[in-house]
Formats: structure tokens, sequence, C-alpha cells
């Protein structure tokens, strides 16, 4: 996809500024996630870009410690960017599930600074080994012969992580409406899955129908796109869903907890049901049985 470099420009300013303001509005909940340290990494290297792009672009040749930089060099900058933002997704996505199901274990109790320190080092090496396999490994051909416009990629996994989403998404719901006369414990998790699915769909369905109809559009999104802090969020909040999915089959009685994700307002109470499923919302033994999950938006 051959982009002008103005366009460009205009691209990935807008897009810096929409990374930080997501950033600033959710700064409390930035500082408590893989997901929000990866954030934070995101903005500030597309912000790096935007004004290195910016200063060639204007310049046109810049010598910086004897390093000759012209808008062919600048293109060339934002091919390996598109290449590392491309092969990020899979891994991110995995990542951040991990985290989630990591910190919301009943057993999790890392004190602040060293989980600060992990998530930091995690960040840093997803860079590194995205920088990595885009220069040795992945074969790469760059093009910057044209001095006013760039020719960008777009992301296959970016498409592929969120088919699995939806899929996942689909095969829940479905699980949650299947008969389960036999079990009384099937059918308790039954009800939390459908509510925790709803919780999710109903904060983010708008998002969903937006990424279901990009793909429709003539128009193509290259990967500096793809790959944003909305985008981020939006996995991160699938993440604790998919988390407490699997928490309401194992999850200690004697444990409760409260999360929040800045976007879905998780407030609901965890407890038995009787053997029919009648007693949906009914709160039942609040000593033994009760498992309490509420997430404030604050």
């Amino acid at each position: 996809m051959d982009t002008l470099i103005p366009t460009l420009l205009l691209v990935l300013w807008l897009k810096s500024f929409l990374n930080w303001m997501v950033v600033v509005i959710q700064r409390h909940y930035m500082i408590q996630s893989f997901s929000g340290f990866f954030c934070i990494s995101l903005a500030l290297i597309d912000t790096f870009l935007s004004c290195v792009h910016t200063a060639i672009f204007h310049l046109e040749d810049v010598n910086i410690a004897g390093w000759r930089l012209t808008r062919y060099h600048g293109c060339l900058l934002a091919q390996i960017t598109c290449f590392m933002y491309a092969v990020l997704h899979w891994p991110v996505f995995f990542f951040v599930g991990l985290d989630k199901f990591w910190t919301l274990s009943p057993s999790s109790a890392h004190k602040p600074w060293a989980r600060n320190l992990i998530y930091t080092a995690g960040v840093s090496l997803l860079w590194i080994l995205a920088a990595f396999y885009v220069f040795w490994i992945f074969d790469v051909s760059l093009l910057g012969d044209d001095k006013n416009q760039c020719h960008l990629y777009s992301s296959p996994q970016s498409p592929q992580v969120f088919n699995a989403l939806v899929l996942t998404v689909t095969c829940v719901l479905l699980y949650s409406y299947s008969p389960c006369e036999k079990w009384s414990t099937q059918q308790t998790c039954s009800v939390y899955l459908r509510y925790i699915v709803y919780t999710f769909l109903s904060t983010w369905a708008s998002f969903l129908i937006l990424m279901i109809i990009l793909p429709l559009l003539p128009t193509e999104m290259h990967a500096h796109l793809q790959m944003n802090v909305l985008w981020l969020c939006f996995l991160n909040s699938f993440s604790v869903a998919m988390a407490l999915c699997g928490h309401s089959f194992a999850w200690n009685a004697k444990n409760s907890d409260s999360i929040t994700d800045g976007f879905c307002s998780w407030s609901f109470d965890f407890f038995t049901y009787g053997d029919d499923g009648r007693n949906y919302g009914q709160q039942k033994d609040k000593t033994k049985d009760h498992i309490l999950v509420k997430t404030l938006n604050v």
C-alpha cells in the first residue's frame, strides 16, 4: 500500500494523540497490567517515530553524528516499524491473557515493584525479539525509491487474532446455553459464563461491529494503525473476561477479589444456585459458597 508522506505524518500524529489520550485517561489502570505497560511503550515509540519522520520530511537531508538521513531512510524506518508491529499481535495477545490468568488467580501475591519489573522486562524483551525477527529471520523486502510516498504493509495477525477472539466468544456463548440438566455445577458455571460474556459485549459491541466492517471497506489499514492502544485495551478486556470464565470453574469459594480494567464494569456476585437453575440473581450462602467478583469503573 503506497502512502504519501504528508498523509503518513498526519496519521502517525493522530494515532499518537489518540494513544496518549487513552493512556492518560486510563492511567490508573495502565500501571497495573502487562497490557498497560505495552500500551505506554507503544505510545512512546509512535511519538518517537512521528518526531523523526517530521524532522526528516521538513529538513529533507539531515546529518546526525555522521549519519546522513533523507526521506528514503524515513520510509525505510516506517517499513521496519510496520513489520515489527505486524508480528507482535499474537505474542502480545498471548502474554496479556497469561498475565490476566496469573494476576486473577487466588494464589497470586506479588509486590508492586516486582510486578512492574517483570512487566518492564517482558515488554522490552518483546520489542527486542520483534526487531531481531524482522532484521535477521523474517525475509523482508524494503522499498523506498520514491521520495514522496512510502510503501507500507498490513498485518495478517490482526484479523487472525480478531477471528480467534470472535470464535472464542461464540463458543463460550453456545456452551453457556447448552443443556446441562445433570450437573448443577455445570449449570452454575453456565450462568457465570453468560453473564461475563454479556458484560464484555455490552461494553465493546460497537468496537466489534467496527472491526467486522473494516475489512469490507475498499481502504486497507497498514500495520501502524492496526496496532494501537485501543486495540490493546480491547484485548485486555477480553482477557479479563476469559480469565473470569476460566476461574468460574476452578475458583475456591474462600476467595474474593476486586478487578478492574477501566472499560468493562464487572459488577456481579458469584454464588451457588439451585439445582434447577431458577435462582439466578438470588444470593444463597454468603459465607462458604460466596465468591465476590466486583470491578468498579472509576
